[in-house]
């Protein structure tokens, strides 16, 4: 039985099936009348409607009221669960998972925690510390701080490696983490907005919300380019500007001053991949390494057993043993957001899931409609079509809506992986992309 591992942060909540990511979903709820929707179609929604969004609720797991409630969802516990729920039937129903946990629980939150999954259908066999998590399959001997970015946080956790990795002391950084990063792009580029061609995209739900979805795109192009151009649409007019590396260095410089500020100038630091992501966030450190992205689930694998707690759930893993390798880094080249892994495990895509409904991939086109139709042989209906070629998956857009993949706009063509989630602009639709066994 292959145990599935579940890695809790709010960025991107990532299911793991061996090495295979096969589910990617951020930490966002949107409380919709009678029902609550998660992931990135609530993440489209937070400009749209802010006070029916929530994203603090892994954050602060906890049984305190919601500012505002809903009929399904009292507290944040509630929204915890309904996002526990979608996961193990978007994840393909796992008999068996292992929960990696940011070191910033406390133990009433660990506890409650186990509540929720032992409330739900999921079968939880242990508890690990992420950050040990992580470190562990490439960290050599040494003293290390592990740097992993969440939406409202930046935790930061002292590891020492002799033969075991041991997790030290966690320092968690309100205020450092991509939310606030967000914020401060939105803000910088709304001004660029209004000096070229005097339009706030902030102005206006729909166009904040626009504003918001090109954000992980540009970062992650800003890795590497110096310059990118945007473009926002509002009555019939066509609004651009242009966003220099140059000048979104500068503005997010604080905040990652912020985090290095918490870091001593000798320290050896490892990086999460997502965290590897952002622009110039290593320049403001000493040593940084940026770790694999595969790497919890790798050891998720490797030490299933020591992980595994005697039937209750409830063993919580700080330290696991180390190998003698050096620490592996990866280059800043994926993208950033709940879109911050690509899956390179060699997995093929077998299904596309829809709801509760898996599709199986054919040799011929497959046409995705926002609406939630799939259909092989009326391309009218589709606002995109997904193929196979050589043994790749293409997605390919038609150009009437936006299409998002893992919530970054994606262009004409792409190549996807296993795990990856297709959305639409101005829809709720969601396409999974799956490898089911024979």
């Amino acid at each position: 039985m292959t145990i599935s591992v579940i890695e809790l942060n709010d960025v991107e909540i990532r299911v793991g099936k061996g090495k295979e990511v096969v589910l990617r979903s951020p930490g966002y709820a949107f409380i919709d009348k009678d029902k609550i929707e998660l992931g990135s179609v609530a993440a489209r929604q937070a400009r749209l409607q802010p006070r029916a969004v929530h994203n603090k609720y892994w954050k602060n797991l906890n049984q305190e009221p919601l500012q505002y409630p809903g009929t399904h969802a009292r507290h944040n516990a509630d929204l915890a669960f309904a996002q526990l729920l979608a996961i193990y039937d978007q994840a393909g129903k796992p008999e068996e998972v292992i929960i990696a946990v940011p070191g910033s629980y406390s133990n009433d939150q660990l506890a409650l925690l186990l509540g929720l999954v032992e409330a739900s259908p999921l079968t939880i066999v242990g508890l690990v510390d992420s950050a040990i998590a992580a470190v562990a399959p490439t960290a050599g001997k040494g003293n290390y701080v592990y740097i992993d970015t969440h939406l409202h946080q930046t935790i930061l956790t002292r590891i020492s490696v002799t033969d075991q990795v041991v997790r030290g002391a966690v320092h968690p950084i309100d205020g450092a983490g991509l939310a606030s990063i967000y914020d401060t792009t939105a803000h910088l580029i709304a001004d660029l907005f209004i000096k070229e061609s005097r339009f706030d995209p902030q102005h206006h739900p729909e166009t904040e919300q626009a504003l918001y979805d090109q954000i992980p795109t540009c970062l992650n192009s800003l890795q590497t380019l110096s310059e990118v151009s945007l473009e926002i649409q509002y009555q019939q007019t066509q609004h651009q500007a242009k966003l220099s590396r140059e000048s979104l260095l500068h503005v997010l410089q604080p905040l990652y001053n912020k985090i290095a500020d918490a870091i001593d100038a000798n320290d050896s630091c490892l990086i999460s991949n997502q965290t590897g992501q952002l622009p110039g966030f290593t320049n403001s450190l000493n040593e940084a390494q940026i770790l694999p992205a595969s790497n919890i689930f790798e050891t998720c694998m490797i030490h299933a057993e020591s992980i595994r707690s005697a039937g209750s759930g409830s063993n919580y893993v700080t330290s696991l043993p180390a190998t003698s390798s050096p620490v592996i880094t990866e280059t800043p080249k994926q993208n950033l957001e709940n879109t911050g892994t690509v899956n390179s495990t060699g997995q093929n895509i077998t299904h596309i899931l829809h709801g509760h409904n898996a599709f199986a991939l054919h040799e011929g086109p497959v046409y995705l409609s926002a609406s939630g139709l799939i259909s092989i042989d009326d391309a009218s209906t589709g606002h995109c079509c997904v193929s196979q070629q050589k043994g790749k998956v293409k997605l390919q857009t038609n150009g009437e809506l936006a299409v998002f993949v893992n919530g970054r706009q994606t262009q004409h063509t792409e190549e996807v992986q296993a795990g990856d989630i297709i959305s639409f602009t101005g829809s709720k639709t969601e396409y999974v992309f799956i490898h089911v066994d024979d």
